[in-house]
């Protein structure tokens, strides 16, 4: 497995998308049976992972949210470690050049002002990179002591507060010796948690890529990121998040029309985004939301063969 600390500030890198809406379209709960999909068919899991590999994914993002309270709420607390190992392997099936470990909010209640609080917080994120790191090793076999742990960085994606940013990483840290990535989400005025994004940035530099997601149209995203790159050297995540377009945006997309409600009509518009983002100084590029394989595969071919900016 690539060091993709070895790739910081120098190539253009695309995440795969989530794999949610591909699975719901294929009829599974995503509510009740994401966990069990990845147990009992492994081969469905790695199928719509390759399809984002064939697409032009380097990083395979592992569906690994493990957290011990989210867990509790389908009665699965024990198998985190399972989970883990199987998501890892799923991902390492396809030969990526990288894979990540997602992990979202651990749903905790948090109240920033109290120290229990942020202790139990932390305490969900790191049992959740404990179970990575040990589930990678089963994953690894025999290669686990020579080639590492399985993957290449954790990724804490949709942490709620700048609290929970800060619980994710510490609790994180104190399992996990790889890179951490955290992202969080940004609306349309570049607002996180109801705050300036300015306000979060500071904590979020304690990650070693700092990550945005955002349904705003590319101008207001590259706003963002052009904010994060005067505040931190830190290389930055960028996911786009798609809304699957009606038959009629469709037809105003193919015309040329413009189409604020839903600037991401087509996988073509986000080749532009690509472009767009690569300048105002994005390293890592994820479409997600609605997001297919086609979408991905218009983010790689947006930065094919170029270096990162910054």
């Amino acid at each position: 497995m690539a060091d993709i600390e070895l790739r910081f500030h120098k190539d253009m890198l695309v995440l795969s998308a989530p794999l949610a809406f591909a699975l719901a379209n294929q009829g599974v709960d995503m509510e009740t049976e994401a966990e069990y999909m990845s147990l009992v068919e492994p081969e469905t899991m790695r199928d719509a992972l390759r399809l984002e590999s064939m697409a032009g994914a380097q990083c395979l993002v592992a569906e690994t949210d493990i957290c011990e309270a989210r867990l509790a709420h389908k009665r699965m607390e024990d198998r985190a470690q399972e989970l883990a190992q199987a998501a890892i392997s799923h991902a390492r099936a396809n030969a990526p050049q990288h894979v990540l470990c997602e992990v979202g909010p651990c749903g905790l209640p948090l109240d920033a002002t109290s120290a229990m609080s942020m202790k139990q917080c932390a305490a969900q994120y790191e049992g959740a990179a404990r179970a990575l790191v040990e589930g990678g090793k089963e994953a690894m076999g025999s290669l686990a002591e020579s080639e590492g742990a399985g993957f290449d960085a954790i990724f804490l994606n949709g942490l709620r507060s700048a609290a929970d940013v800060q619980c994710g990483i510490e609790g994180v840290r104190r399992a996990y010796a790889g890179p951490v990535f955290a992202s969080v989400d940004v609306n349309e005025q570049g607002e996180f948690d109801g705050k300036p994004l300015a306000e979060a940035i500071e904590v979020l530099a304690k990650a070693d890529v700092i990550g945005i997601r955002s349904a705003a149209a590319p101008e207001a995203i590259v706003e963002v990121v052009r904010e994060i790159a005067a505040a931190t050297p830190k290389p930055i995540l960028v996911q786009v998040s798609v809304r699957q377009a009606t038959a009629a945006e469709k037809r105003r997309a193919s015309l040329g029309a413009p189409i604020p409600e839903n600037p991401y009509a087509l996988p073509d518009f986000m080749a532009d985004a690509a472009v767009a983002l690569r300048a105002a100084g994005a390293q890592f590029l994820r479409a997600c939301g609605e997001a297919t394989p086609a979408y991905t595969g218009a983010l790689a071919a947006g930065v094919f063969g170029a270096d990162s900016i910054r």
